[in-house]
């Protein structure tokens, strides 16, 4: 009897945490490294490191905001830069130069470091004359 009722308990848990964040997307980040915030800002918290073509899901669209998606890697759910993100997988210097990218022996100290150095950067045209 105990154990009917533990499985009821685990199931209606397991659906209500899947019907809690719906999947809208299946993604790739776009940068050489980069994190996922704990909110949609630059400054947040880091959950979890990135690295190029690394594979993520895209929840919840009620979450998403003008810059920001919602997102799952791994166990962690957080906030990336849409401009970070593609449908299709790019193509990552790691990937092209991959005796190059391990010769670098990054830790991750210095993955981290790199990563929230591109969370800053901006990348476009200068409008000063």
């Amino acid at each position: 009897m105990m154990r009917k009722v533990y499985l009821i308990v685990f199931f209606s848990l397991l659906l209500n945490t899947a019907a809690a964040d719906k999947l809208e997307a299946r993604m790739y980040f776009t940068k050489t490294f980069g994190h996922v915030h704990q909110h949609p800002l630059d400054n947040s918290n880091s959950l979890t490191i990135l690295q190029c073509a690394h594979f993520l899901e895209v929840l919840d669209k009620e979450k998403l905001d003008a810059d920001w998606a919602y997102v799952k890697v791994g166990e962690d759910k957080g906030y990336i830069r849409k401009d970070f993100l593609s449908d299709k997988k790019p193509n990552c210097w790691q990937e092209k130069y991959p005796r190059f990218f391990q010769s670098l022996n990054l830790d991750l100290t210095q993955m981290y470091f790199w990563g929230r150095l591109s969370d800053h950067y901006i990348e476009g045209k200068s409008s000063l004359k």
